[in-house]
């Protein structure tokens, strides 16, 4: 469901063109700790595709948006290209923040979108306006969770919705599965975006095709509901060469919609 972004350089550095048309700056390595965030990931590339060309995409423009640990900010960025506004992207890593602020002048556009550094477990630096949505991608790989969801539903006004991307790796989704049940514990509302034939959405595959498929709701059990996420099941054309060879698992990412009693959040 994501075409391979282009690269190219300007002045000897090299950024990124996203299929929308979103210029990324990434990082360097960083020399004294493991820094994910800086690096454009698969889960943000497609939820940033599902936001410009899925019918069962929400209207975005002139609503306030929220990232929760942008990294790069493409999925804020792609938000505020489309007419969000205002958008704030956010990250706890300084650096990082610093990197988004240079892909916001990149992009030219400063009169959208502003960063933010916003630490999960520091309810200090939330934000005191709250979004009409919310958006998250990649950020499910460590830990159990909880404190992203936390994070986030104190994000969520009555109203308002969520949208999380994330990898599917069904030998390592607990910090996935966490997640789900924080959320649930919550009184959030499941939603995953699937095809007619209830297949998720969403293969590292590489297609410039636009999103099908309508969000469906996951219902039953903490339990069941865990089941159906961590044994998500997707069309077998869809996969990559190497999964469909058996020598080694895709990452498959999904859309998740999550959804407070009157607001959703969509996986």
């Amino acid at each position: 469901m994501v075409q391979a972004a282009g690269t190219s350089s300007v002045r000897g550095s090299e950024f990124v063109e996203t299929d929308e048309g979103i210029v990324i700056f990434e990082g360097s390595p960083h020399k004294e700790k493991v820094l994910y965030g800086n690096l454009l990931w698969t889960g943000a590339l497609a939820l940033s595709k599902f936001f410009a060309t899925a019918s069962a995409a929400p209207r975005v423009q002139g609503r306030a948006c929220l990232e929760l640990g942008a990294g790069t900010g493409v999925v804020g960025l792609t938000l505020g290209r489309l007419g969000a506004a205002p958008v704030f992207i956010t990250d706890n890593e300084p650096e990082l923040v610093t990197l988004m602020a240079k892909n916001i002048e990149a992009n030219q556009l400063s009169h959208c979108v502003q960063t933010r550094q916003l630490d999960w477990a520091d309810g200090s630096t939330f934000m005191q306006q709250m979004p009409d949505i919310v958006v998250a991608a990649d950020v499910l790989y460590e830990g159990d969770g909880s404190i992203f969801c936390h994070a986030l539903s104190q994000h969520l006004r009555e109203g308002g919705e969520a949208y999380v991307a994330n990898h599917h790796n069904p030998k390592k989704c607990q910090a996935t599965l966490g997640f789900i049940r924080s959320a649930i514990s919550m009184g959030l509302r499941l939603e995953r975006l699937e095809d007619c034939n209830g297949f998720a959405l969403g293969s590292l595959q590489i297609s410039a095709a636009p999103f099908g498929g309508n969000f469906q709701p996951l219902e039953g059990s903490a339990d069941a509901i865990c089941n159906l996420v961590r044994d998500a099941k997707f069309h077998e054309p869809d996969l990559s060469p190497m999964e469909r060879h058996g020598s080694k698992k895709a990452l498959d990412f999904r859309i998740l919609n999550l959804l407070y009693p009157g607001t959703e959040c969509r996986f």
